[in-house]
Protein backbone atom coordinates (compact mmCIF):
# COMPACT_ATOMS: atom_id res chain seq x y z
CA UNK A 1 0.00 0.00 0.00
CA UNK A 2 1.28 3.33 -1.19
CA UNK A 3 1.73 6.07 1.30
CA UNK A 4 2.59 10.01 1.02
CA UNK A 5 5.52 9.52 2.83
CA UNK A 6 8.93 11.00 1.07
CA UNK A 7 12.01 10.09 2.09
CA UNK A 8 13.87 12.75 1.07
CA UNK A 9 11.71 15.30 3.04
CA UNK A 10 14.02 15.61 6.47
CA UNK A 11 17.66 16.11 3.78
CA UNK A 12 18.53 19.73 3.41
CA UNK A 13 17.46 22.11 0.86
CA UNK A 14 21.16 23.27 0.15
CA UNK A 15 23.12 21.33 -2.07
CA UNK A 16 20.27 18.87 -2.96
CA UNK A 17 21.05 14.89 -2.82
CA UNK A 18 24.95 14.72 -3.24
CA UNK A 19 25.32 18.03 -0.95
CA UNK A 20 28.13 20.50 -2.19
CA UNK A 21 29.28 18.02 -4.74
CA UNK A 22 27.39 19.42 -7.52
CA UNK A 23 30.21 20.39 -10.60
CA UNK A 24 30.80 24.25 -11.43
CA UNK A 25 28.66 25.25 -15.04
CA UNK A 26 30.99 23.84 -17.86
CA UNK A 27 32.51 27.11 -19.47
CA UNK A 28 31.53 28.81 -23.16
CA UNK A 29 32.66 27.33 -26.26
CA UNK A 30 34.82 30.23 -26.69
CA UNK A 31 37.09 29.75 -23.09
CA UNK A 32 37.20 25.99 -24.26
CA UNK A 33 40.85 26.16 -22.86
CA UNK A 34 41.83 23.37 -26.07
CA UNK A 35 40.54 26.07 -28.26
CA UNK A 36 43.19 28.61 -28.93
CA UNK A 37 41.52 32.29 -28.56
CA UNK A 38 40.83 34.67 -31.63
CA UNK A 39 42.79 36.95 -32.32
CA UNK A 40 41.59 40.30 -31.99
CA UNK A 41 41.32 42.10 -35.29
CA UNK A 42 43.92 44.23 -36.91
CA UNK A 43 42.86 48.11 -37.01
CA UNK A 44 41.93 49.33 -40.53
CA UNK A 45 45.24 51.13 -42.49
CA UNK A 46 44.23 54.74 -43.07
CA UNK A 47 45.84 56.64 -46.46
CA UNK A 48 47.46 59.74 -45.63
CA UNK A 49 47.36 62.56 -48.00
CA UNK A 50 51.12 62.56 -47.75
CA UNK A 51 51.89 59.13 -48.60
CA UNK A 52 49.69 59.77 -52.06
CA UNK A 53 51.75 62.42 -52.84
CA UNK A 54 55.08 60.25 -52.38
CA UNK A 55 53.38 57.69 -54.66
CA UNK A 56 52.08 59.55 -57.33
CA UNK A 57 55.76 61.31 -57.31
CA UNK A 58 57.40 58.07 -57.99
CA UNK A 59 54.91 57.10 -60.33
CA UNK A 60 55.52 60.20 -62.17
CA UNK A 61 59.19 59.73 -61.93
CA UNK A 62 59.43 56.18 -63.54
CA UNK A 63 56.84 57.30 -65.98
CA UNK A 64 59.63 59.74 -67.33
CA UNK A 65 62.16 57.27 -67.33
CA UNK A 66 60.42 55.49 -69.27
CA UNK A 67 59.63 58.02 -71.92
CA UNK A 68 63.28 58.99 -71.71
CA UNK A 69 64.32 55.24 -72.79
CA UNK A 70 61.61 54.75 -75.13
CA UNK A 71 62.86 58.50 -76.98
CA UNK A 72 66.52 57.41 -76.71
CA UNK A 73 65.75 53.39 -78.40
CA UNK A 74 63.43 55.52 -81.12
CA UNK A 75 66.91 57.27 -81.66
CA UNK A 76 69.31 54.74 -82.14
CA UNK A 77 67.03 53.00 -84.08
CA UNK A 78 66.15 56.27 -86.46
CA UNK A 79 69.80 56.15 -86.42
CA UNK A 80 70.42 52.14 -87.60
CA UNK A 81 68.48 53.08 -90.17
CA UNK A 82 70.11 55.73 -91.72
CA UNK A 83 73.44 54.20 -91.42
CA UNK A 84 71.83 51.12 -93.55
CA UNK A 85 70.04 53.24 -96.12
CA UNK A 86 73.54 55.16 -97.14
CA UNK A 87 75.26 51.69 -97.00
CA UNK A 88 72.39 50.88 -99.37
CA UNK A 89 73.25 53.54 -101.31
CA UNK A 90 76.92 53.30 -101.35
CA UNK A 91 76.50 49.28 -102.05
CA UNK A 92 74.44 50.68 -105.22
CA UNK A 93 76.69 53.18 -105.90
CA UNK A 94 79.88 50.53 -106.00
CA UNK A 95 77.44 48.17 -108.17
CA UNK A 96 76.67 50.41 -110.92
CA UNK A 97 79.59 52.50 -110.95
CA UNK A 98 77.49 55.80 -110.92
CA UNK A 99 78.09 57.93 -108.27
CA UNK A 100 74.79 59.35 -107.29
CA UNK A 101 74.46 63.04 -106.34
CA UNK A 102 72.62 64.29 -102.68
CA UNK A 103 69.77 65.83 -103.07
CA UNK A 104 70.15 69.49 -102.67
CA UNK A 105 69.66 71.04 -99.69
CA UNK A 106 70.59 74.99 -99.64
CA UNK A 107 69.38 77.14 -99.37
CA UNK A 108 67.03 76.01 -96.23
CA UNK A 109 65.06 78.78 -96.76
CA UNK A 110 63.52 78.59 -99.61
CA UNK A 111 61.46 75.73 -101.33
CA UNK A 112 63.39 74.65 -104.27
CA UNK A 113 66.90 73.87 -103.19
CA UNK A 114 69.99 74.66 -105.13
CA UNK A 115 72.94 73.00 -104.67
CA UNK A 116 74.23 70.27 -101.74
CA UNK A 117 76.40 71.28 -99.18
CA UNK A 118 77.55 69.50 -95.77
CA UNK A 119 80.81 70.93 -93.77
CA UNK A 120 81.28 67.76 -91.78
CA UNK A 121 80.72 64.66 -94.10
CA UNK A 122 82.46 66.47 -97.61
CA UNK A 123 85.16 69.01 -95.97
CA UNK A 124 88.19 67.56 -94.62
CA UNK A 125 89.07 68.79 -91.16
CA UNK A 126 92.70 70.77 -91.98
CA UNK A 127 90.12 73.48 -94.45
CA UNK A 128 86.70 73.22 -93.03
CA UNK A 129 87.36 76.26 -90.68
CA UNK A 130 88.59 78.64 -93.77
CA UNK A 131 85.41 76.93 -95.68
CA UNK A 132 83.20 77.62 -92.88
CA UNK A 133 84.47 81.38 -92.75
CA UNK A 134 83.92 81.73 -96.61
CA UNK A 135 80.65 80.82 -95.84
CA UNK A 136 79.45 83.21 -93.15
CA UNK A 137 81.25 86.21 -94.93
CA UNK A 138 79.03 85.46 -98.45
CA UNK A 139 76.31 85.74 -95.80
CA UNK A 140 77.36 88.98 -94.48
CA UNK A 141 78.02 90.22 -97.34
CA UNK A 142 74.81 90.20 -97.89
CA UNK A 143 73.82 92.45 -95.37
CA UNK A 144 76.86 94.76 -96.69
CA UNK A 145 75.13 95.35 -99.70
CA UNK A 146 71.06 95.69 -98.69
CA UNK A 147 72.91 98.46 -96.44
CA UNK A 148 74.54 99.83 -99.02
CA UNK A 149 71.52 100.01 -101.13
CA UNK A 150 69.72 101.61 -98.13
CA UNK A 151 72.55 104.03 -98.42
CA UNK A 152 71.96 104.78 -101.59
CA UNK A 153 68.47 106.02 -101.15
CA UNK A 154 69.50 108.19 -98.61
CA UNK A 155 71.74 109.62 -100.88
CA UNK A 156 69.27 110.08 -103.28
CA UNK A 157 66.89 111.68 -100.58
CA UNK A 158 69.02 114.07 -99.03
CA UNK A 159 71.26 115.16 -101.58
CA UNK A 160 69.20 114.69 -104.26
CA UNK A 161 69.24 113.36 -108.19
CA UNK A 162 72.85 113.26 -108.56
CA UNK A 163 72.20 109.94 -106.97
CA UNK A 164 69.91 107.98 -108.42
CA UNK A 165 72.70 106.56 -110.84
CA UNK A 166 74.68 104.84 -108.06
CA UNK A 167 71.19 104.05 -107.02
CA UNK A 168 70.83 102.14 -109.93
CA UNK A 169 74.08 100.46 -110.12
CA UNK A 170 73.82 99.35 -106.02
CA UNK A 171 70.51 97.38 -107.28
CA UNK A 172 72.87 95.83 -109.97
CA UNK A 173 75.00 94.37 -107.03
CA UNK A 174 72.53 92.52 -105.13
CA UNK A 175 72.54 89.46 -108.53
CA UNK A 176 76.44 90.18 -108.32
CA UNK A 177 76.29 88.49 -104.68
CA UNK A 178 74.35 85.22 -106.35
CA UNK A 179 77.27 85.02 -108.90
CA UNK A 180 80.02 85.14 -106.45
CA UNK A 181 78.33 82.73 -104.29
CA UNK A 182 79.00 80.16 -107.40
CA UNK A 183 82.59 81.64 -108.49
CA UNK A 184 83.95 82.13 -105.10
CA UNK A 185 82.44 80.79 -102.22
CA UNK A 186 81.34 77.40 -104.24
CA UNK A 187 84.49 77.32 -105.99
CA UNK A 188 86.93 77.34 -102.95
CA UNK A 189 84.11 74.40 -100.95
CA UNK A 190 84.77 72.12 -104.36
CA UNK A 191 88.76 72.35 -104.39
CA UNK A 192 88.65 72.08 -100.30
CA UNK A 193 86.33 69.41 -100.81
CA UNK A 194 88.60 67.38 -103.98
CA UNK A 195 91.94 69.14 -103.13
CA UNK A 196 92.11 70.11 -106.34
CA UNK A 197 94.69 72.84 -107.74
CA UNK A 198 92.57 74.04 -110.55
CA UNK A 199 89.88 74.46 -108.27
CA UNK A 200 92.03 76.87 -105.84
CA UNK A 201 93.65 78.79 -108.85
CA UNK A 202 90.39 79.40 -110.58
CA UNK A 203 88.96 80.75 -107.14
CA UNK A 204 91.99 82.82 -106.31
CA UNK A 205 90.67 84.78 -109.53
CA UNK A 206 87.76 85.88 -108.74
CA UNK A 207 88.51 86.06 -104.88
CA UNK A 208 90.63 88.60 -105.97
CA UNK A 209 87.90 90.36 -108.26
CA UNK A 210 85.79 90.48 -105.23
CA UNK A 211 88.78 91.80 -102.92
CA UNK A 212 89.11 94.87 -105.95
CA UNK A 213 85.72 95.68 -105.76
CA UNK A 214 85.70 95.64 -101.74
CA UNK A 215 88.44 98.26 -101.73
CA UNK A 216 86.50 100.21 -104.48
CA UNK A 217 83.27 100.62 -102.14
CA UNK A 218 85.94 101.60 -99.19
CA UNK A 219 86.67 104.74 -101.66
CA UNK A 220 83.38 104.76 -102.87
CA UNK A 221 83.61 106.87 -106.17
CA UNK A 222 80.34 108.50 -107.70
CA UNK A 223 78.53 106.65 -110.73
CA UNK A 224 79.66 103.20 -108.88
CA UNK A 225 77.06 102.34 -106.72
CA UNK A 226 79.18 101.71 -103.71
CA UNK A 227 78.09 104.57 -101.33
CA UNK A 228 81.96 105.07 -99.54
CA UNK A 229 84.13 107.79 -98.26
CA UNK A 230 83.55 110.13 -101.34
CA UNK A 231 80.00 109.98 -100.89
CA UNK A 232 80.11 110.54 -97.00
CA UNK A 233 82.95 114.26 -97.52
CA UNK A 234 79.87 114.88 -99.78
CA UNK A 235 77.57 114.39 -97.82
CA UNK A 236 78.94 116.36 -94.84
CA UNK A 237 79.53 119.17 -96.68
CA UNK A 238 76.14 120.06 -97.31
CA UNK A 239 73.86 121.47 -94.99
CA UNK A 240 73.71 120.08 -91.29
CA UNK A 241 69.90 117.88 -92.37
CA UNK A 242 72.58 115.56 -94.30
CA UNK A 243 74.57 114.77 -91.69
CA UNK A 244 72.94 111.94 -90.86
CA UNK A 245 73.23 110.43 -94.54
CA UNK A 246 77.19 110.80 -94.01
CA UNK A 247 77.18 109.20 -90.94
CA UNK A 248 75.52 106.30 -92.82
CA UNK A 249 77.62 106.24 -95.21
CA UNK A 250 80.84 106.58 -92.98
CA UNK A 251 79.49 103.16 -91.63
CA UNK A 252 79.13 101.53 -94.73
CA UNK A 253 82.40 102.53 -96.02
CA UNK A 254 83.75 101.09 -92.49
CA UNK A 255 81.73 97.28 -93.01
CA UNK A 256 83.29 97.49 -96.46
CA UNK A 257 87.08 98.31 -95.27
CA UNK A 258 86.29 94.92 -92.89
CA UNK A 259 84.96 92.72 -95.34
CA UNK A 260 88.31 93.11 -97.31
CA UNK A 261 90.12 92.90 -94.27
CA UNK A 262 88.91 89.63 -93.76
CA UNK A 263 89.10 88.72 -97.75
CA UNK A 264 92.41 89.24 -97.77
CA UNK A 265 93.45 87.24 -94.61
CA UNK A 266 91.46 84.41 -95.94
CA UNK A 267 93.31 84.61 -99.54
CA UNK A 268 96.39 84.70 -97.63
CA UNK A 269 95.56 81.42 -95.48
CA UNK A 270 94.03 79.68 -98.47
CA UNK A 271 97.16 80.12 -100.38
CA UNK A 272 98.83 77.90 -98.06
CA UNK A 273 96.39 74.90 -98.50
CA UNK A 274 96.64 75.82 -103.00
CA UNK A 275 100.60 74.90 -102.14
CA UNK A 276 99.93 71.61 -100.23
CA UNK A 277 97.79 70.80 -103.09
CA UNK A 278 100.53 71.11 -105.47
CA UNK A 279 100.51 74.59 -106.64
CA UNK A 280 100.74 75.97 -110.13
CA UNK A 281 102.44 72.78 -111.64
CA UNK A 282 99.59 70.81 -110.20
CA UNK A 283 96.94 73.05 -111.50
CA UNK A 284 98.50 72.90 -115.24
CA UNK A 285 98.00 69.26 -115.38
CA UNK A 286 94.83 68.84 -114.06
CA UNK A 287 94.04 71.61 -116.66
CA UNK A 288 95.90 69.46 -119.40
CA UNK A 289 93.92 66.41 -117.90
CA UNK A 290 90.73 68.14 -118.05
CA UNK A 291 91.64 69.54 -121.97
CA UNK A 292 91.98 66.35 -122.86
CA UNK A 293 89.26 64.29 -121.07
CA UNK A 294 86.51 66.81 -122.55
CA UNK A 295 88.22 66.54 -126.30
CA UNK A 296 87.98 62.68 -125.30
CA UNK A 297 84.50 63.38 -124.84
CA UNK A 298 83.38 65.16 -127.64
CA UNK A 299 85.06 62.80 -130.02
CA UNK A 300 82.85 59.69 -128.35
CA UNK A 301 79.59 62.25 -128.73
CA UNK A 302 80.49 63.22 -132.17
CA UNK A 303 82.40 60.34 -133.94
CA UNK A 304 81.90 62.08 -137.57
CA UNK A 305 83.11 65.06 -136.85
CA UNK A 306 86.07 63.44 -134.41
CA UNK A 307 87.28 61.33 -137.33
CA UNK A 308 86.93 64.40 -139.70
CA UNK A 309 89.40 66.10 -137.70
CA UNK A 310 91.47 63.15 -137.18
CA UNK A 311 92.22 63.54 -140.73
CA UNK A 312 92.71 66.94 -141.41
CA UNK A 313 95.51 66.28 -138.14
CA UNK A 314 97.38 63.95 -140.41
CA UNK A 315 97.45 65.64 -143.84
CA UNK A 316 98.57 68.37 -142.02
CA UNK A 317 101.18 66.89 -139.92
CA UNK A 318 102.10 65.52 -143.11
CA UNK A 319 102.20 68.60 -145.40
CA UNK A 320 104.23 70.34 -142.27
CA UNK A 321 106.68 68.02 -140.60
CA UNK A 322 108.91 70.65 -139.27
CA UNK A 323 105.56 72.32 -137.21
CA UNK A 324 104.74 69.00 -135.80
CA UNK A 325 108.17 68.49 -134.77
CA UNK A 326 108.42 71.73 -133.09
CA UNK A 327 105.04 71.39 -131.35
CA UNK A 328 105.99 67.86 -130.41
CA UNK A 329 109.43 69.47 -128.64
CA UNK A 330 107.43 71.97 -127.32
CA UNK A 331 104.74 69.59 -125.66
CA UNK A 332 107.47 67.39 -124.25
CA UNK A 333 109.62 70.55 -122.36
CA UNK A 334 106.42 71.19 -121.10
CA UNK A 335 105.49 67.91 -119.38
CA UNK A 336 109.06 67.66 -117.85
CA UNK A 337 108.34 70.44 -115.79
CA UNK A 338 105.93 68.46 -113.82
Amino acid sequence: MLTDDNPFEDMPEEGGAFGDAVPPPRPPKSQDPYVAPARPPKPAQTTTPSDTTIDMAEYERRLADLEARERAVAERERKVAQDQSAADQKMQQAMSGKPSKPEPNWPPCLPKKIVYQNFSEEIPDVVRTRVRMAYWHFLASLIVLLYNLVCAVSCLIGLGPEAIGDLILACVFIPFLGAMFFFVYRRLYKAAKSGSSLSYFLFFIFFTIEILIAILAVVGPKRSGLMGIIWTVAAFDKEEGNQTVGFMCLVNSILWAASAGFMIYLWIHTRVNFSQAGGIKAMRKQALEKATFGVVKAAKDHPDAAKKVGDAAVDYARENPEVVREAASVAYDASSGY
